[in-house]
């Protein structure tokens, strides 16, 4: 992909919305142009960003014709700099949702095939939930995000990236942090409290537990929201209606949305069902697990990361019918866990990252035999190619529901239960 000499200007009508965040048109050439922070049915004014052979890059300079469902952009910096994250931010929240199912419904019919598609489709289609407390058509959808990653410009100021460069802008503010987050001096370059807590160029990381603990992760070392030395090794995390909280590092991995761990434990235990002994792949700090453990009497669960396992294992408060296994999730890697098992799984729940499982471990999981699998999935390409995998090795399709978890950017997450033939 390479930048274009002229950068070049195009009046173009958008179509669809692709896989990515983008909205597809065409030029005058037949040539295909990935067009971002515009909406379908827009005539717009486009300036060119990148180009490849047949296909061109541009973001929206200028709205000839504008949709009903654009509003004025909840982050207007992010709008106006181009920054990465918040590409959705000029689209009324109720038309991200449905942004979300027009691509997760193509990419399902694409990728997953006529087939899998198909299989949607009789058990009542794409349907992209709104997260508790998101329902409101008025909201603003604002102060959702309890983590943010962010970079240092050569002057120190804390920002982030333009999409698809290196160039960092310096962030005025983030509306779309929590609160927490917004309130502890991050953006004010003369607040006392971070002067000598990062320097330029480093990457920084901003955490606001929902049981009140806050994280700020530097290279020189972490501190809460003060600027002080963290005085915890692990974060709490709130999810109802556990009794106790769960424990991260500040470093690992959690949702990002303050309700996304909620909904999707939730949905995790209740699509998981009940039995003798579960298996659980990707397992991370152990959020799906525990609701395993509660309904299952054995349990083992398998993930790569070392400190995620230690999380697990903190989390998981000793349970007895409950093993946490280190590993590479693979086609040995599953074998084995099977065998520790020393039964058969009547469900295999897998949580992969956003590349997804693969066919690998798609067919060796399929092979098993279990008569559930739980897919959690983070992107509707990966997604839609797992689950073809999955129903191609004898399963079938019994449900697919979708949040949006990530309001103003063009991600979603889906979770689908199947059931052996």
């Amino acid at each position: 992909m390479t930048p274009p000499r002229n950068r070049e200007e195009l009046t173009l009508t958008l179509g669809e919305p692709a896989h990515g965040g983008a909205c597809v048109a065409r030029d005058d050439d037949g040539r295909v142009v990935f067009v971002r922070h515009g909406l379908p049915g827009e005539k717009v004014v486009a300036r060119v960003s990148a180009t490849r052979k047949r296909l061109a890059w541009a973001n929206v300079i200028e709205v000839l014709e504008a949709s009903p469902d654009r509003v004025e952009p909840a982050w207007p910096q992010a709008a106006r700099e181009k920054i990465g994250g918040a590409e959705l931010c000029h689209v009324r929240p109720a038309a991200q949702r449905t942004w979300k199912e027009d691509v997760l419904r193509g990419q399902i019919r694409r990728v997953g095939g006529e087939g899998l598609a198909q299989a949607v489709d009789s058990i009542g289609g794409v349907h992209v939930q709104a997260c508790p407390g998101d329902e409101d058509p008025d909201d603003l959808l604002l102060h959702r995000r309890t983590r943010i990653e962010l970079v240092a410009d050569k002057d120190g100021r804390l920002g982030m990236s333009r999409y698809r460069s290196n160039q960092v802008v310096a962030l005025e503010s983030m509306p779309l942090a929590v609160d927490a987050l917004c309130e502890i001096g991050l953006f004010d370059g003369n607040d006392s409290r971070w002067l000598t807590a990062w320097g330029p160029r480093d990457r920084v990381r901003a955490v606001a537990s929902t049981g009140g603990d806050i994280a700020v992760v530097t290279p020189s070392g972490t501190y809460d929201g003060q600027g002080k030395p963290l005085d915890r090794e692990k974060l709490r995390w709130v999810v109802e209606p556990d009794p106790e909280p769960f424990n991260v590092r500040p470093s690992g991995f959690w949702q990002t949305h303050v309700r996304g761990a909620q909904v999707l434990s939730d949905a995790v235990r209740r699509l998981a069902g009940q039995g003798s002994a579960a298996m659980e792949l990707y397992s991370g700090a152990g959020l799906f697990t525990r609701s395993l453990a509660g309904a299952f009497g054995r349990v083992v669960s398998l993930e790569g990361d070392d400190g995620a396992v230690e999380d697990a294992a903190l989390n998981l408060g000793g349970a007895a019918h409950v093993e946490t296994f280190i590993g590479d999730v693979d086609h040995q890697g599953i074998l084995d866990l099977s065998n520790e098992l020393q039964s058969h799984a009547d469900v295999v729940v897998m949580d992969p990252p956003r590349s997804g499982a693969g066919d690998e471990v798609c067919q060796t999981v399929a092979a098993l035999g279990s008569e559930r699998i739980v897919l959690v999935s983070c992107d509707p390409a990966a997604g839609a190619r797992d689950l073809r995998t999955l129903t191609e090795g004898g399963y079938r399709l019994t449900s697919l529901e979708a949040w949006d978890l990530f309001p103003h950017t063009h991600h979603v997450e889906f979770i689908a239960a199947l059931e052996k033939d």
